[in-house]
């Protein structure tokens, strides 16, 4: 792989992280489903795996509302000309019952370039042990 296509693909999946963060924040349902793969696996911190459809439907119903997701960590590798996988920490903060619910994930993204561009093809992530 030339140096310049690596490059432009990592800035592209980082990017695409950001919108997806950022979708999940305003709870943009559109944005979201354009940036998710039709077959993407979404697993959770408490480990509720979810579709696509699964996922919108929380987000865009209210039932999961993020205040915020802000990334940390982030370092993206290019595992071929159509994979990569994003690995880091991100500091969450959810909307509960019970008011706000801040914590830090571990997680593991996998973006894959389909006909019409790269997708999430899969999240799994995982609350960070406290100190």
């Amino acid at each position: 792989m030339a140096a310049k296509f690596s490059e432009t693909v990592v800035n592209t999946v980082r990017e695409l992280e950001r919108e997806r963060f950022r979708a999940m924040v305003e709870g943009d349902g559109e944005q979201l489903d354009a940036l998710l793969s039709n077959a993407v696996s979404y697993i959770h911190t408490n480990g509720k795996r979810e579709s696509k459809a699964q996922f919108l439907a929380a987000i865009t119903n209210g039932k999961r509302r993020y205040r915020q997701i802000e990334a940390e960590t982030q370092d993206v590798l290019l595992a071929s000309d159509t994979l990569c996988i994003v690995t880091g920490k991100a500091l969450v903060e959810l909307e509960a019952n019970s008011g706000a619910i801040l914590f830090h994930i571990a997680y593991t993204a996998v973006q894959v370039l389909e006909e019409d561009g790269w997708r999430l093809a899969a999240w799994q992530a995982t609350r960070c042990a406290t100190e």
